[in-house]
């Protein structure tokens, strides 16, 4: 994660280790990529409660739960060399419990081995392992090598546009209406519900 902020960001804001805990506080950064302005917020990663030893690394991961609700877009990135843990099922849950637009982001494509298809073979993993987020998009990238990262960021700003699009009232109400004819609610003793 530190890696993709830093890139983004042109500038060494978070530190980069391979050492899991080492993002202790929220690290914010603000870029314009195709003359949009993004916030980006790097949180400490959320490790199960079982591996979190320290005090301080138990208040950082506090501080990540409470930074979803300031986001729009969720990037839910997993280390596409070491594939999914339960954590990242109940990280997932967590966004989709708080209505938040969420990218399931493959890091590290550049250490796949290459066999053809593995890419699309990881990403229907993804699906079968993650039916709560079976409607998020799938993005993989490398922030070390800088690929993928555009593809990343024009599917965060059409996520966010489909997240704040205003729909009429009219409009609601006759789809509302077209949709109740075609699908009827289930009837009771008393007529529909």
């Amino acid at each position: 994660k530190s890696t993709l902020l830093n890139k983004l960001l042109g500038e060494e804001r978070s530190i980069v280790s391979d050492m899991p805990g080492t993002t202790r506080d929220v690290v914010e950064g603000r870029f314009e990529w195709n003359g949009r302005a993004f916030t980006v917020l790097d949180t400490a990663g959320m490790r199960r409660k079982a591996k979190v030893t320290e005090a301080v690394e138990y208040y950082s991961v506090n501080r990540a739960v409470k930074t979803l609700d300031r986001a729009d877009v969720v990037v839910l990135m997993i280390d596409a060399s070491e594939g999914l843990s339960d954590q990242d099922k109940k990280i997932a849950q967590l966004i989709v419990r708080r209505g938040k637009g969420v990218i399931i982001v493959l890091n590290k494509i550049d250490l796949l081995s290459g066999v053809p298809n593995e890419m699309e073979a990881i990403k229907d993993r993804i699906r079968f392992l993650f039916p709560v987020l079976s409607f998020a998009p799938v993005v993989m990238i490398s922030a070390l090598e800088e690929k993928g990262i555009e593809p990343l960021l024009d599917t965060a700003w059409s996520l966010h546009r489909q997240l704040h699009r205003r729909i009429e009232t009219s409009q609601l109400n006759e789809a509302l209406r077209t949709w109740g004819e075609e699908y009827p609610p289930p009837r009771g003793k008393e007529g529909h519900f």
